[in-house]
């Protein structure tokens, strides 16, 4: 879904009702995802109860700059579970929202501005998931099959393959606070709403339990691009779980989230 609308108080709620969390680079970001009661519809809007209930994962912070791990640009997420899909709710603050990227999985949206979720089910590092989603509601579901950008014999990736991996029926929804590709005002930001379904997971599953099972840890980070329209030199990289000014490839780093049966 794409639509703009004016700032709403659900928006503003989601930028700043989060905890201040520490933004030192060491600590280890962990995060309970609670058992989802009620239902969510994939629109963006994120009203239900069950999101209001849910524990937001705390500060995103930059990794560009040793001494300097503020964002300039807020970025909030939640998430929730049940026996069918992992539910990620996102809020970017954003003054200008802006993308031209309308077909996925063709080059890497982090070209422009796009939010990201990297998903290792089993925590190995290997055959993970990398799922980019920009303002249009434009997504690439891509399959990393280690950090190194090789396959387990060592040969170099075929990127071709890797954008060719579909997760099969990923549901996403995208809210729009403002006015897209129009630099002319000033936006307030975009909330991304994306259900993923368990059995889509397919070879990045590995050993976990598929659906996981109470009290099942998985390895799983948020992060996001944020850029003006002038170039690469005016971007902010941040993310859930800082990873010590290295990639966002950096899986041995991600969130430890475990699933919890209630809400």
């Amino acid at each position: 879904m794409y639509r703009t609308v004016p700032i709403l108080a659900g928006f503003a709620f989601l930028l700043t009702s989060a905890v201040m969390a520490q933004t030192d680079s060491t600590w280890v970001r962990k995060y309970d995802c609670h058992l989802k009661t009620g239902s969510i519809v994939i629109n963006g809007v994120a009203d239900e109860i069950a999101w209001q209930l849910a524990p937001e994962v705390g500060e995103f912070t930059r990794f560009q700059k040793k001494d300097d791990l503020k964002v300039n640009h807020r970025t909030t997420a939640k998430m929730l579970w049940d026996e069918d899909n992992l539910y990620l709710l996102v809020a970017a603050e954003d003054p200008d929202i802006w993308s031209t990227m309308t077909v996925g999985d063709k080059e890497c949206l982090c070209l422009e501005e796009t939010v990201e979720v990297f998903i290792d089910p089993d925590g190995d590092g290997y055959d993970y998931a990398e799922l980019h989603f920009n303002c249009l509601n434009t997504v690439n579901d891509i399959w990393i099959p280690q950090n190194t950008f090789k396959y387990r014999d060592g040969k170099p990736v075929d990127w071709k393959d890797l954008f060719s991996w579909q997760l099969t029926r990923m549901q996403h929804g995208v809210m729009n606070y403002g006015t897209v590709n129009d630099k002319s005002d000033v936006d307030k930001g975009t909330v991304f709403e994306i259900a993923i379904p368990w059995e889509g997971l397919g070879k990045i599953a590995g050993k976990a339990n598929i659906p996981p099972k109470p009290g099942d840890v998985w390895r799983i980070n948020i992060n996001r691009y944020e850029r003006s329209r002038t170039g690469d030199d005016d971007v902010e990289l941040s993310g859930w779980a800082p990873l010590d000014l290295s990639s966002y490839h950096v899986p041995e780093k991600f969130g430890y989230v475990k699933f919890i049966d209630k809400q």
